[in-house]
């Protein structure tokens, strides 16, 4: 019975995936051998046009046709260049984007509804290539999709489908395609109106159109090789060009396949430097600086971390690569600055009026964005390790396990974050976090309790599920009076402000 069952369950997606198939055959088919094929033809869309161009209800009737023909996987650049042709640069952009916004996100939930649960059916819930891709895209979603949307290296309609069948959440989808898609719509656009000015007006600035929009065409066109030739990396597409050299095979296949032994950093050179300079005061700056070999040496181990063995490792051996990496280089970003100086410049005037202390990391430019540590085989920022890889994560509790040089931030311990206790290591931080003082209190003097509660779960928030989802958060970790006032639907929270003062002993 059970197998009969499994069977049943298994058949479902398969059915699911190979009606997505029959389907795109068929508008193929519709496509190419019926008298349909006639109006696809470069005669058919002009004369369509010119039917357009007198219809009051062009920029309907247009945006329609558009959204459906990319929802059903028709090339849409010549639809993007008539829209060009039709309303002009800043309509015909308007419109163009508006149509192929529909027409991919169709396309998109068209391939999650029919098609993921097929694929991962195919190849199986065990399969290695799908853990790899769900680890890929994990770390890279957003940025990744952002990048192939800016940079034409996948066709439009590809990606469109591509993405429904990988783990995007729909939200990250719309968001790199409305974004991504914006500079290319505008240059296609702009082609098709100077083009079609240039021959109604033989006059040099219509020709000087012309060949501006020419040359921005041909930028996008060769943009991929331009980038190569430069050395420029692209986020996440080494890992997801791995994926495709995984070898094939049935249900499961790639999972039998023999796992290559873990070559991650086992940390121990993070511990030994945060043993030497992590006191109960903060952080021993000074001795860092004074030796920074140890703290060199371990960023020398993340900066040869093999991307690719990363990405396929548990969930507890990144977090944990991630967390010592974020805290690593910030250690590094003070140390290369140490000590610090009031800024000087529009910085300096930006810091006085922020009220930032003179001895803050505020005052190193660029801080949090400025790409500055090699990590797993690329320069990292502290904002992309946090914002873009460990938040994505999943677990909440790193808020008190990364570190951002600050009195307020929760403190740095004396050893390094490993898979094996991670769970445990992360429950003390939160428990040492409630403990202090300075970072939570409750007063339940008057009628209705205040939680006050360092402004670092303010700021993240939705981490945690809203100020709601931070009360119930914080009382797993409390007992007594302070887990009752969280629990209090009446309780307010308050939140303190945030001392930006570097937390060095020497301070």
């Amino acid at each position: 019975m059970a197998e009969v069952i499994s069977r049943a369950r298994r058949a479902g997606p398969l059915m699911k995936l190979g009606l997505l198939a029959v389907f795109l055959i068929g508008v193929f088919l519709i496509a190419t051998r019926t008298p349909l094929s006639a109006y696809l033809t470069r005669e058919g869309i002009f004369q369509f046009l010119d039917w357009l161009r007198g219809y009051s209800l062009a920029p309907v009737v247009f945006v329609a046709l558009y959204a459906a023909a990319t929802a059903l996987a028709v090339p849409g650049t010549i639809l993007t260049f008539a829209g060009g042709a039709v309303f002009g640069f800043w309509w015909g952009t308007l419109l163009n984007m508006l149509a192929a916004n529909i027409g991919a996100n169709a396309a998109f939930l068209l391939a999650r509804t029919l098609g993921r649960d097929g694929v991962r059916t195919l190849m199986g819930s065990d399969s290695r290539a799908l853990e790899k891709l769900d680890n890929v895209v994990t770390q890279h979603g957003f940025r990744g999709l952002l990048t192939l949307r800016l940079i034409p290296l996948v066709p439009f309609n590809a990606l469109n489908f591509g993405s429904g069948l990988m783990p995007l959440t729909w939200r990250t989808y719309a968001t790199a395609t409305v974004i991504g898609i914006v500079p290319g719509t505008a240059i296609y656009t702009f082609f098709a109106d100077a083009l079609l000015e240039g021959s109604r007006e033989a006059s040099t600035q219509a020709f000087s159109l012309v060949f501006v929009a020419g040359a921005l065409l041909l930028l996008l066109s060769f943009l991929p090789a331009i980038l190569k030739r430069l050395g420029v990396r692209l986020p996440g597409m080494g890992a997801i060009l791995l994926l495709f050299a995984l070898p094939a095979g049935g249900p499961g296949a790639a999972a039998q396949q023999p796992r290559a032994a873990p070559t991650l950093p086992d940390h121990a050179a993070l511990t030994a430097v945060l043993a030497s300079v992590v006191t109960d005061a903060g952080v021993d700056y000074a001795r860092l600086a004074a030796d920074p070999s140890g703290l060199d040496r371990y960023i020398a181990e993340l900066s040869a971390t093999d991307q690719a063995t990363l990405a396929g490792s548990p969930l507890e051996e990144r977090l944990a690569f991630w967390i010592n990496a974020y805290n690593a280089c910030m250690l590094k970003r003070v140390v290369s600055h140490y000590p610090i100086r009031p800024a000087g410049g529009l910085l300096r005037i930006r810091n006085a009026a922020a009220g930032r202390p003179a001895n803050s990391v505020w005052q190193i430019g660029d801080v949090f964005t400025g790409p500055h540590c090699p990590v797993a085989g690329a320069e990292r920022s502290q904002d992309e390790i946090e914002h873009e890889i460990i938040r994505p994560l999943g677990d909440p509790r790193i808020h008190f396990a990364i570190n951002c040089a600050a009195i307020s931030c929760p403190p740095l311990t004396r050893e390094a974050y490993r898979a094996e206790t991670l769970g445990k290591q992360l429950d003390a931080r939160v428990t040492a976090f409630v403990s202090d003082p300075a970072q939570f209190g409750v007063d339940a003097s008057g009628g209705r309790p205040i939680v006050r509660v360092n402004v670092l779960l303010d700021w993240f928030k939705e981490d945690f599920g809203g100020h709601d989802g931070v009360r119930a958060f914080l009382a797993r970790y409390t007992q007594g009076g302070a887990r009752e006032a969280l629990e209090d639907p009446r309780a307010r929270l308050v939140f303190t402000d945030y001392d930006w003062t570097l937390n060095d002993t020497a301070r």
